[in-house]
């Protein structure tokens, strides 16, 4: 059986799996970076070695000073930049480490909570199959029956007398004049007209026959709104057989020995609280190690590695060392030829360090927003609750569920393909026992998912903040 837990353990394992390649990339991302500055203290040792060779001694000092300059201020930049990467791969590592454990040990305290809960289901149906012989019971079932029918013939008359009021009410409303009085409330305390203004509606009244037809509207509103009022008294006896009820109920559950699972199903709960914290916490710390990652990891400009480069390529373009290296390209001699031939292979090398450094950079980007997808399925799935153990997943759901997020990570689906795979597989799972035995609906998901399938109620929601909460059984628990 392929568990809720189980789903969101395989997305999790593939997001850590992610990350370790991520780990290597930028492994290789540091070395061919090095490798490049490499070649770049090679390309500026040759334009060196020229520089002595083919300068007099006050224009050598010159190109040779400020070269030396150049290249220290941006072989540092690079090497600034490749410890910043290095500390956030660290920091990275160490932190997926954490979660690694944080999520085992969530996954641990959902099993416990999994446990209890069962354990209160069962012992829930045991006092249900019971109590129904204790004639307390039956009585008060009894009761709440006749009560609810009593309740619903009072809320039809109600909805009826409503009903025909729509089509009674309407002449009365259509009269332009009788709606005057009646908005004035002629012929009543309430009337603030002046006497002139009454002397004329009383001849009004009178031409229409106001007064008769006053009390007639004034019957016709009043009839619905009792109805309505005697309907909501007796959906409060109803209530109230409810609550007698739920009280023999909840006395059959105590005698059961309900209060000490309630009690381990609490403190599970708690746990399990306290663990997913831990969660979150260390998941909003990867967050912004990666944020600052990519940022280091950047392109164009915004790259700390580009502005080194360019730096030093700037002053290696310099026209008295391009002119330099071509004059000695033209008249090549003995003492320089080696430094040509460095200058030439350093160039050549740097061509293809560069173009690795980029395409490492290219597919840290890409891994990571493969790896972001997989992040924001597993957070929409421990949403809506798919994280229950108690939860499984249909329809070769293991298979299916590998097979997509094998292909999130080739690049060829998206997180939303996982998320319909997880909608259309999940089965939330039941209670045997009636929800409602013992008090109102008792049977929330502590994982919390507001759908339960649509043919019971979920009784309850989590917290907005992750703390407290809980379910009812019955009774102050």
């Amino acid at each position: 059986m392929f568990t809720g837990r189980d789903a969101l353990s395989s997305i999790e394992q593939a997001i850590s799996r992610v990350r370790t390649d991520e780990g290597r990339l930028d492994a290789a991302l540091r070395s061919a970076m090095e490798e490049a500055a490499r070649l770049r203290r090679q390309e500026a040792d040759g334009f060196r070695a020229l520089a002595r060779v083919k300068l007099d001694a006050m224009m050598r000092d010159q190109v040779i000073g400020e070269l030396d300059a150049t290249e220290r201020q941006a072989l540092a930049m690079v090497e600034e930049h490749r410890r910043l990467i290095e500390s956030l791969a660290r920091r990275r590592d160490e932190a997926q480490a954490a979660l690694d454990k944080a999520e085992a040990t969530k996954h641990d305290r959902d099993q416990d909570l999994a446990d209890a809960l069962e354990a209160l289901d069962e012992r829930r149906q045991r006092a249900t199959e019971r109590i129904k012989a204790d004639p307390g019971w039956k009585a008060g079932k009894a009761a709440v029956a006749a009560a609810e029918e009593v309740a619903a013939s009072a809320d039809r008359k109600a909805s009826l007398s409503e009903a025909d009021l729509a089509d009674k009410r309407k002449p009365y409303e259509d009269d332009p004049l009788f709606f005057y009085l009646w908005h004035r409330k002629h012929g009543q305390a309430e009337d603030t007209s002046g006497p002139f203004v009454r002397f004329f509606d009383r001849k009004v009244a009178q031409l229409i026959g106001y007064h008769d037809a006053r009390a007639n509207y004034a019957m016709l509103q009043e009839i619905p709104a009792r109805l309505r009022e005697h309907a909501r008294n007796k959906q409060r006896d109803v209530d109230a057989a409810k609550e007698r009820l739920a009280k023999v109920e909840r006395q059959a559950l105590v005698a059961d020995g309900i209060e000490p699972l309630e009690a381990r199903a609490a403190a599970a709960l708690a746990a399990m609280r306290a663990a997913e914290d831990v969660v979150v916490k260390i998941t909003a710390e990867l967050q912004q190690i990666e944020a600052d990652r990519q940022k280091a990891v950047g392109p164009g400009d915004d790259a700390v590695f580009d502005r080194a480069v360019e730096l030093l390529a700037q002053t290696l373009a310099r026209a008295d060392l391009r002119e330099l290296y071509q004059e000695a390209v033209r008249t090549p001699t003995k003492a320089d030829d080696q430094a040509i031939a460095s200058i030439s292979a350093a160039r050549k090398a740097l061509e293809k360090a560069d173009g690795e450094v980029a395409q490492m950079r290219d597919e840290i980007r890409e891994t990571a927003r493969r790896r972001s997808e997989l992040e924001g399925s597993r957070d929409r799935a421990r949403q809506v609750g798919y994280d229950d153990p108690r939860g499984t997943f249909g329809g070769g759901g293991q298979e299916v569920i590998g097979e997509v997020i094998g292909g999130i990570l080739r690049g060829v689906l998206q997180g939303r393909a996982l998320d319909r795979v997880l909608r259309d597989n999940y089965r939330y799972p039941r209670p045997r026992a009636d929800p409602d035995f013992g008090g109102p609906p008792s049977w929330p998901n502590p994982w919390g998912a507001d759908n339960w399938g649509g043919s019971w109620p979920s009784g309850g929601s989590r917290d907005q903040d992750g703390g407290g909460g809980g379910w009812r059984t019955g009774g102050s628990f």
